[in-house]
This record gives structure tokens, C-alpha cells and sequence, in this order.
């Protein structure tokens, strides 16, 4: 009965993390599913809304909330202690945006292209190693959770999903204009956004991601310096990158095709600096 003992208090902390994994891996599937079903829909001309793919990423949403709310009361703070669990949050900002402001801008089709990105983000995630024993150690080490700490990673992680939605949507609109161009109209392009609902999505998903950033930001100057304490600077070169752009676009206008090449390669860049925020 001792040995039967010890070993369910051994398990009974590790089991969460293992679940969490599982909940991680079922989103992956839902993902990949509602991305499998939609391409099968434009391939055979009978694309509508693509309800499907919108229903997988709302289950995919759920299953991703349900790994992050393990982490969560786990470390007994925002669950976004590692790589791991932050591409976890930015793929999960991105998929709730996606969800809540799709629809308003007529491109329901973006769900097709952020489905792909997501998946990989969680199946990334999945097979990044985690230390089971040194997160626990933490969190039973830790005295109390700072909240301007807690609001800081928040905010600045789901500014990060407003910059991948831009990028998804950049993506859109140069596939659609590399076809206008050469001629080549295909399936495909007979079913995204008009090319004027892509432009407008990409400076307002960056300038939504720029106000959330600059909150982000602030909080972490509030900070004290009892508080947890990381790198902020990369934070602050996204920042001004996206807000010159921004900036640029309101006063000078750009071309919608380099505002577009813009949000790809910026969210790649940003995506970089999470190695070194983390």
C-alpha cells in the first residue's frame, strides 16, 4: 500500500503535463482536418464558407485552451513560461482573431491559411522537449504572481497573433495578385476576399497588433524590479518596425503588394525574436 501510494503521488503532478500534450495533439488534428476538408472543397468548385474548416478551428481553439489552462494551474500563472507554451498562446491569439474578426471582413477564407500555420505551431510544439521536474520546482518556489508581469506577456503575445493574422492575410493577397498578374486565374482565386478586403485586413491586423504591443510594453515598465524580469528590447524593435510601416502607409501610402511582402517577412522576424525573448 506505501509503494501504491508513492507512486500515485508521483503521478498525480506529471499525468497534467502528459494530458496537456494529448490536448495539444487533438488540436493539431482538428486543424489539419478542417485545412484537409477545405482544400478538397476549392478543389471541387463547391467552396461556400467552409464551415467545416471554421468548426475545426473552433474545436482546435478548445483543445488549445484546454492545454493551456493545464500549464496554467500547473505553474500557477499565464502559461507561457517556455517556446513551447508561447507559440501554444500566439497560434491560440491568432486562431480567436481569426474566429471574431473573419467574418467582418468578408474573408472567410482565411481560415484555409491559418490552419496550415497553426497546425505546424502546435506539432512544433508537441516535439520541443519540456522539463516536467523544473516546472514544478518553479512554480512551488514562486511566492506570488506579479500581475503587471502576467498582463505584459499577455497583451504582448496576442499582438503577436494580430501580426500573424496580418501575415496570413498578406499571403492571400499576393497569391491572388501573383495570379492576376501572370493570367492564370485559377480555382483558387475565384474564392478569396476581393483584393481591397486583403489590404485593408493587413494595415489594420498591424495597426491592431501596434496598440496591443505598445500596451504590452508600458506594462513591462511597470513592472517592479522584484518582478519577473526578461528581455524586452526585442520587443521594442517589433514595435517600431510595424509602427513606422504603419505610419508610412497613413501618411505616404504604400503599394498594398509591399505592405503585403511586409507582414510575411516582419511576422517571420518576429516569430525569431520570441528565441530570444524566451
Amino acid at each position: 500500500m506505501r509503494v501504491f501510494a508513492k507512486i500515485k503521488s508521483w503521478a498525480y503532478p506529471i499525468a497534467p503535463l502528459k494530458m496537456d500534450r494529448l490536448y495539444l495533439t487533438i488540436a493539431a488534428v482538428f486543424f489539419c482536418g478542417g485545412f484537409i476538408y477545405a482544400v478538397n472543397c476549392l478543389r471541387s468548385g463547391i467552396y461556400k464558407k467552409s464551415l467545416l474548416n471554421s468548426l475545426g478551428m473552433f474545436l482546435g481553439l478548445v483543445f488549445q485552451s484546454m492545454f493551456l489552462a493545464e500549464r496554467g494551474e500547473i505553474h500557477g500563472r499565464c502559461p507561457v513560461t517556455d517556446l513551447v507554451e508561447i507559440l501554444v498562446f500566439v497560434s491560440w491569439s491568432m486562431v480567436i482573431i481569426y474566429l471574431l474578426f473573419g467574418s467582418s471582413y468578408r474573408i472567410s477564407l482565411m481560415g484555409v491559411f491559418t490552419s496550415p500555420l497553426v497546425f505546424l505551431i502546435c506539432i512544433v510544439a508537441v516535439i520541443l522537449p519540456f522539463n516536467k521536474q523544473e516546472a514544478l520546482a518553479v512554480a512551488a518556489a514562486r511566492k506570488e504572481v506579479e500581475p503587471w508581469t502576467e498582463l505584459h506577456i499577455a497583451i504582448s503575445l496576442i499582438s503577436y497573433g494580430a501580426f500573424g493574422m496580418a501575415c496570413v492575410s498578406g499571403a492571400m493577397f499576393l497569391i491572388q495578385e501573383r495570379q492576376v498578374r501572370l493570367g492564370k486565374l485559377e480555382t483558387l482565386f475565384y474564392n478569396l476576399p476581393p483584393m481591397q478586403n486583403l489590404a485593408k485586413a493587413v494595415f489594420r491586423l498591424m495597426l491592431f497588433g501596434v496598440i496591443l504591443l505598445a500596451v504590452g510594453i508600458f506594462s513591462a515598465e511597470k513592472i517592479p524590479p522584484s518582478g519577473t524580469q526578461h528581455a524586452i528590447w526585442p520587443l521594442y524593435v517589433i514595435w517600431i518596425l510595424y509602427a513606422f510601416i504603419c505610419c508610412l502607409d497613413i501618411f505616404r501610402g504604400m503599394l498594398a503588394r509591399r505592405l503585403s511582402q511586409f507582414a510575411v517577412f516582419a511576422f517571420i522576424f518576429s516569430l525569431i525574436s520570441l528565441l530570444i525573448i524566451s
